[in-house]
Order: structure tokens, then C-alpha cells, then sequence
């Protein structure tokens, strides 16, 4: 009979989610991005206890009568199960913690700055180092071996007690962030004695010994393409379930890698980045996945719970805690074995076996743990007679439902998630500080207080204190989104306040009179984003509409975007629209629309937006000389060059990281002097409002090969001086091809040489590049650079009457 899975239900807000059991099995957990906590009866309890402990929450762990919870304050705060009252801080970061694990020995936490922690029962906290990435996901064995899956793509397992680094497994995914990963490579040690290891890796499950760490066994499913993500023994270890990228859940009988058949999905599948399995070993186990959702997964396997009982009872007897009674005999201890067929041979071939009579049995009414060991417990010899019958049983429920279950499996094409609007520029609404508009010209900075309503205020700062003066606002319409350019300052609120509409608020830096003006949106009509140069002022809504306004205030054109909006910028009569042009799949599919808006003519060009493999936007704006600048969520900065209507990478942001956790923030791109202006975040996403942080300038580098290198390095100045619109382009482009042509003479390649006179094509130049070569003896490729000279005047002339 193929396993049973639940439909998901909500539980939490897109994105990451948890769930997990209590100890006994008897409530679900679960923990998400929106910073709650529900405790379930059930997957279908429609009232769980809820309870707010955090802006955000990415793990949990609950330990008898305490639940560690890893929260956006970079804490392992404890609190009392159920009551949920505080009950200290376990551990501290520099960054959220994204993994929690625990033994009777030892509580490990992991965090996105790339440190795991320890802290013994007995002990002294310790930290383990050494990663150069995220840590994902953690395991701790009865053994005390730690495992722990990393960013870097590498499966790494300590030895706590002597904290030595034992064994290191590779070919994971690499991963910048935790934060929007769906692989985890989560390590799964073996419960019940902790002998094997099982993480995922690619299409499989990798199941390897503890002792020499050889390889035992690929568990892989024929039907499943996709990725795995985590995976997780059964409790008493008899089972695997794993799950991935796409959705699926494959599940296998350890010891015969045989395949448990189930349900497929009835909804559209999501990733799913949640598993566990219920304590009781019923055949139950909890999922939830990236859209907040939770479900569940049952009859995987018949519950033993009968054998559970009869162990327990004889526990108990040999511990002088219970007496059975009297009409309970080894015969009706025999019937509840005897409930499970696949037992039922098994016991009763053993019971035609005679058993020595105990002449020390002094009271007939009790039963000897001995006796009921020696009749009913399955010896190790004959775990493969138990296999065997295992194997023959399921064989024939598969037979059964082999036909029914391929004719109810449902293919339903799956969707991604597509970006949603964002403000560049800014940090997330839902910050009590935080800022609105952080641009060359200045600072919007949006102070809010939870516990005191009436603390709401908006203050702009700016970078020259000479040219303006900064103002300081009531936010009483709860402005949410903001643009700052040298002649106003935008603002854009909702319509929750006073039911009025939603409203676009502008204050003119330079003017006379009247220095604020307003304009409230029709309808329904929601504002979502707000950008404002020298001349114009765009307003995107919800009704994907683009309204332009000068900055005075008179109403220009409504146009419709094609598609979803992503994110705007402006620069003089000048702004760009970054839109979905279709749905996403492993990448975000975004254009740019480039719309030129010079008295009343509009003129649009539409271009593809380049981005990272299965990165999102992060930034969107121009240079200082009016070029479109985009950066990513994988750290690539990159420039557009309108003539050759091409994307040029000019920044990496991993160079400028100290650790995985660590994140950029853009402030403006100075393309006359290739430099960035940004902010590094250590262990953050987002830059604090207090202290200030103080933005450093980055120059710009091409992803070139060998760029450490003299070539590699004045290549990168070469192209840059080409392509990218600097003040002394000219001069430097002359300077670096001298010392490209030199440095190729000396290393006595002179058809590199000619080449490169031939692609620079300057007439200037090869006068210069001749007498350097007769200069140093190289008199053949002097005179084959003579030749060059006419051509190259003859086409610039030729250019010279075209302009004309």
C-alpha cells in the first residue's frame, strides 16, 4: 500500500520555514520567516498556538521542557515549553544561526558567518572553524560526531570530544547565502546507533560508514531528476526519506533499498526544505516548504506500536517497576505479536523450538524478560529471515497498487518564485529604523516605534550640509517608500491612513512660494515605488502603471510597464524600469525598459537585464554619466554600454567580504572616476541606521583571468578605458597600450605585439609602437608595423566624411 501525503496547508508567510517534533511525538513545531511559532495538534488543527518571538526565525529545537529558537538578533534565545517564557540565551553571532543539534552530550549551533559553537553538558563552550561558507544544515550522532553540510560545497564531521576535524566529503552545491537556498546537503547520522551517515548529493543519498568512512550504498529513485535537498532515518533507522528542489519525497527501506511507493502531490509542488519524522516510529513524518506551507506524509510503514508496548512492559519488569498481571500470560503478549503478519512465521517457528524451563521462576504470575527475549525477540541471525518477509510482504502490496497508483500520479508543471517589487536604495518596511533613500545626494532615514504609536517620523540628511539643509518630518501618512534627488525629495504612502487614497508627497528643494506639493492616486490605486531625479518624478503602482510628474508637480504621461515591476531608478530625463518579462524558472526573466522623456517625446529601448545564474536584483540605478547599473543578488556589479548594447561585469563582490554572511550595499557608481561607492555589512544583509556606517570606495575590476597578473591587470585597464566613460579614457587607453605592447616585446612575443597594434587601431599609436621596437632590436616587427600607419589614417578619414 503506497504511503499517504496530506495536501499543504498554510502555516507561515513565503519563505524559509521549519518544522519538527516535540520529543514525544504528541505536537508539531513549526517556525518561519515572519518570526512565529505554532505549536500543532496536527496538520489539520485549524487553531495552533501561536506566538511572535522575532522579526524572522530560521531554526528550532525542542529539548524536554525548554525550546531553543534561533532568531534575526543572531541569539539562540531558550524558552520555557509550552508556557514559551524566556529562560536565557544559549548561544551568540555575528550572524543568525541557521542550524541547531543536539545529543545527550552536546548542543551545537551553526550560523550564516560560516562558525559552528558548542557547548558540552559538562563543559566549556568551544567553536569549530574553518568554513568558508553558510553553515546549512548539522547533525550530532550518539557517537558525539558532529557533520556539518557548508556553502563551500564541502560535508565536513568532527569528533566533539576531541574536537579534531575527521573526515571531509565534497561535490555539494555551492551556496553564498542561506537565506532563499533550497539544498541544504542536510547529514543524517543513523539513530539508533549512530554507525552510518546518509547526506544528499546531487540525485542520490550517499550513505557512508562511521568507523572507515567507505561508502555503503547510493539510494537513488528511477522517477526523480531533481536535486535532493534533505534526508532523515527513521527513527529506529530502518527507513530513509529524503525530499527535493522540485518537491519530491522518496522514501527506502534501508536494509533492501527497496523503493516505498506513494501519492504524488495533488497541489502544485513547491521545494520543499523541511522534514521529519515522528519520535513514536509510526510511519509518520512532517514536511513543509518554501511558501510557508506544512503537510504530511503517513503510512509509510505499520506502526509497531504494539512491540514498542511489550518491550516496554518487559523493560519494566526487569527493572522491578511493574508485575503483569494476571491475566496477561505469554500467550496474550504472543497475540499482540501476532498482529503483525510478517512477524508471525518468524514467532512461531521459534515458539516449536523448546525453551530450558527456569527452575528460578519463583512466581508463576511473572514473566522473565530472559524467557520473552529467548521466545519472541528477532535474534541478529535472523535479521535476514526478517528482511526476507519484509520484502515478500511489501512485494505483494506493491503488486496490488502498482496499477492504481501510476494511474492517479498527476504531472503539475512547477513555478517559481518571482521577485517582488523593491526600492533600491533601502532597507525592508517592516524595520522600526530604517532607511528609505540612501543615494549620492543624500540620506532618508524612516524611525518607527512598536510600543509607542505616536513615535513616527522621517528625517532627510544631506551629504553637502552647504547646498541644503535637512528637514526633519511627522510621518502622519505612514510614508513608505521615498526618492531623493538635488531638487526634491518624493515620498509615496498608502491608503491605510484616513481612507483617503494613496497619496504622492513632494517637497522642492530649490523653489519659492509654495515648496510642497501633492497628488493622490485614483481609485484604489496603490503606490509601490517611488524614484525622482532633477526633472521628473515616476510613480509605479500596483495597477503596473508608470505616472511621470516634473518635479513641480504637473502631470506628464501614464504608461503601462509589460509586465510585473521589479524596480525603477531615474537620472535627469532619464529612468529605468526593471519588469518580469515572463514567469521565472531557475532564473528571474527581467528586462530593462530605458525610457528618455525630453520635453513631450518619449523615446523607450527595451533591453534583456542581465543577472547572475538563480540570482535576484538587489540594486538598481546609473553612474554619474547616465549609464544604467545593475547589481545582483550572487554580488556582480555590471554597467550598460548603450552603443554596444552590451552588459559589462565591473565589480565582485567577494572580494570585499570577509565572511559568507557578509553583503554589500550600494550607494552610487562614480563612472567618471570607475570607482563604487558602497557599504560592506558584516554578518548582515542591510546596513544599521545607528551607529552611521561609513560607505569605502571599490574600483572597478573586470572578472578578467589572471587579473593578479601585470597582463591581466593592464587588460582590465585596456577595456575599461574603452568601454566605460572616463574622464581621461583617452590618456589611459594610450598609456596601457604602450605598456601591453612592451611587456609583449619582452616576453618575446611579437605577433601578440602586432595584434595588439592592429586591434587598437589608433594611428597615433604607431609611430610610438615603431620606435619602441627599433628602440629594443626588434627591427622585423618595426618595419611590419609600418604598413599599418596609412591604413589606419586612410579609415579615419573615411570616418571624418561620413560624419560630415
Amino acid at each position: 500500500m503506497p504511503f499517504k501525503r496530506s495536501n499543504m496547508r498554510y502555516g507561515h508567510i513565503i519563505g524559509y520555514t521549519g518544522v519538527t517534533y516535540q520529543d514525544d511525538g504528541d505536537r508539531i513545531i513549526s517556525i518561519g520567516q515572519d518570526g512565529d511559532i505554532r505549536i500543532w495538534d496536527g496538520v489539520y488543527d485549524e487553531d495552533p498556538t501561536t506566538s511572535c518571538l522575532a522579526e524572522s526565525i530560521w531554526a528550532v529545537l525542542h529539548s524536554g521542557s525548554r525550546i531553543l529558537v534561533a532568531t534575526d538578533l543572531n541569539t539562540v534565545q531558550a524558552y520555557k515549553y509550552p508556557e514559551l517564557e524566556k529562560d536565557g540565551i544559549e548561544f551568540r553571532f555575528t550572524a543568525f544561526v541557521t542550524s541547531l543539534a543536539r545529543n545527550e552530550r552536546f548542543l551545537a549551533a551553526g550560523s550564516e558567518d560560516g562558525t559552528i559553537k558548542v557547548k558540552p553538558v559538562d563543559g566549556d563552550e568551544f567553536e569549530l572553524g574553518g568554513l568558508d561558507g553558510p553553515v546549512l544544515s548539522m547533525d550530532v550522532s550518539r557517537k558525539d560526531l558532529l557533520a556539518a553540510s557548508c556553502g563551500d560545497g564541502q560535508l565536513r564531521i568532527w569528533k566533539l570530544n576531541g574536537k579534531d576535524l575527521v573526515q571531509t566529503f565534497g561535490g555539494l552545491r555551492k551556496v553564498k547565502s542561506f537565506e532563499g537556498n533550497v539544498l541544504y546537503g542536510t547529514p543524517a547520522f543513523e539513530p539508533s546507533r549512530g554507525h552510518l551517515l546518509a547526506y544528499p548529493k546531487d540525485q542520490g543519498i550517499v550513505v557512508v560508514d562511521t568507523s572507515s568512512w567507505e561508502q555503503r550504498k547510493v539510494l537513488k529513485h528511477p522517477k526523480i531528476s531533481a536535486n535532493f535537498s534533505r534526508c532523515a532515518f527513521s527513527p529506529r533507522g530502518d527507513y530513509v526519506a529524503a525530499v527535493t528542489e522540485k518537491g519530491d519525497i522518496a522514501i527506502w527501506e534501508y536494509k533492501t533499498e527497496q523503493l516505498i511507493e506513494g501519492e504524488v502531490a495533488a497541489t502544485e509542488p513547491h521545494p520543499i526544505i523541511g522534514l521529519a519524522w515522528h519520535p513514536k516510529n509510526n510511519g509518520e513524518l512532517v514536511i513543509c516548504d518554501d511558501q510557508g506551507q506544512v503537510g504530511e506524509v503517513k503510512d509509510v510503514f505499520e506502526s509497531l506500536d504494539d512491540g514498542n508496548d511489550l518491550m516496554e512492559m518487559a523493560e519494566r519488569e526487569a527493572n522491578g517497576d511493574m508485575e503483569l498481571d494476571n491475566d496477561m500470560d505469554v500467550e496474550d503478549i504472543y497475540s499482540k505479536c501476532k498482529k503483525h503478519s510478517y512477524f508471525d512465521a518468524l514467532f512461531t517457528s521459534r515458539r516449536e523450538k523448546p525453551v530450558e524451563d527456569e527452575s528460578d521462576d519463583d512466581d508463576e504470575n511473572t514473566i522473565s524478560v530472559n524467557k520473552l527475549k529467548s521466545q519472541y525477540m528477532v535474534p541478529e541471525a535472523d535479521d535476514d529471515l526478517l528482511v526476507d518477509m519484509l520484502g515478500k510482504a511489501k512485494a505483494e502490496d506493491h503488486d496490488d497498487e502498482d496499477s492504481r497508483s501510476v494511474a492517479s500520479a498527476k504531472v503539475v508543471a512547477k513555478s517559481f518564485h518571482m521577485q517582488e517589487y523593491f526600492q533600491p536604495g533601502s532597507t525592508p518596511v517592516n524595520f522600526e529604523n530604517r532607511y528609505m533613500c540612501y543615494n549620492h545626494v543624500g540620506i532618508i532615514r524612516a524611525h518607527r516605534s512598536v510600543s509607542d504609536e505616536k513615535e513616527n517620523s522621517i528625517e532627510v540628511e544631506f551629504h553637502d550640509s552647504s547646498k541644503h539643509h535637512g528637514i526633519h518630518l511627522n510621518n502622519y501618512l505612514n510614508h513608505k517608500v521615498a526618492g531623493l534627488s538635488e531638487t526634491v525629495v518624493a515620498m509615496g504612502c498608502g491608503s491605510e491612513v484616513e481612507n483617503k487614497g494613496s497619496k504622492l508627497v513632494c517637497i522642492n528643494l530649490v523653489s519659492f512660494g509654495n515648496r510642497e506639493w501633492s497628488c493622490t492616486m485614483p481609485g484604489t490605486e496603490e503606490i509601490i515605488g517611488v524614484v525622482a531625479s532633477d526633472k521628473i518624478v515616476v510613480v509605479a503602482t500596483d495597477e503596473r502603471f508608470l505616472r511621470i510628474f516634473t518635479t513641480r508637480g504637473t502631470q506628464r504621461e501614464v504608461l503601462s510597464a509589460p509586465g510585473p515591476l521589479v524596480a525603477m531608478a531615474a537620472f535627469g530625463d532619464h529612468f529605468l524600469v526593471a519588469y518580469h518579462r515572463s514567469p521565472a524558472n531557475e532564473d528571474q526573466q527581467l528586462n530593462l525598459m530605458i525610457v528618455t522623456c525630453v520635453k513631450y517625446k518619449l523615446r523607450c529601448r527595451d533591453i534583456p537585464l542581465c543577472l547572475s545564474p538563480g540570482a535576484e536584483l538587489c540594486w538598481l540605478g546609473y553612474s554619474d554619466k547616465g549609464s544604467p547599473v545593475a547589481y545582483d543578488s550572487a554580488g556582480i556589479l555590471r554597467i550598460y554600454h548603450a552603443t554596444a548594447n552590451m552588459w559589462f561585469p565591473i565589480l565582485d563582490a567577494d572580494k570585499y567580504k570577509a565572511g559568507a554572511s557578509d553583503n554589500l550595499f550600494i550607494v552610487t557608481v562614480a563612472e567618471s572616476l570607475q570607482q563604487v561607492q558602497l557599504i560592506v555589512c558584516r554578518g548582515a544583509k542591510y546596513p544599521l541606521t545607528n551607529p552611521r556606517p561609513l560607505p569605502m570606495n571599490a574600483t572597478f575590476s573586470q572578472p578578467l583571468c589572471d587579473v593578479e597578473g601585470e597582463k591581466g591587470a593592464l587588460e582590465d585597464v585596456l577595456m575599461r578605458s574603452v568601454y566605460i566613460k572616463s574622464d581621461e579614457a583617452e590618456t589611459v587607453l594610450k598609456e596601457t597600450a604602450i605598456k601591453l605592447f612592451a611587456l609583449a616585446c619582452r616576453s618575446e612575443t611579437e605577433q601578440r605585439a602586432k595584434e595588439l597594434v592592429e586591434t587598437i587601431g589608433s594611428s597615433q599609436l604607431v609611430p610610438i609602437f615603431m620606435k619602441y621596437a627599433s628602440k629594443i632590436k626588434r627591427y622585423h616587427l618595426a618595419e611590419s608595423l609600418a604598413p599599418l600607419l596609412p591604413t589606419f589614417q586612410q579609415q579615419v578619414s573615411l570616418k571624418s566624411r561620413s560624419s560630415v
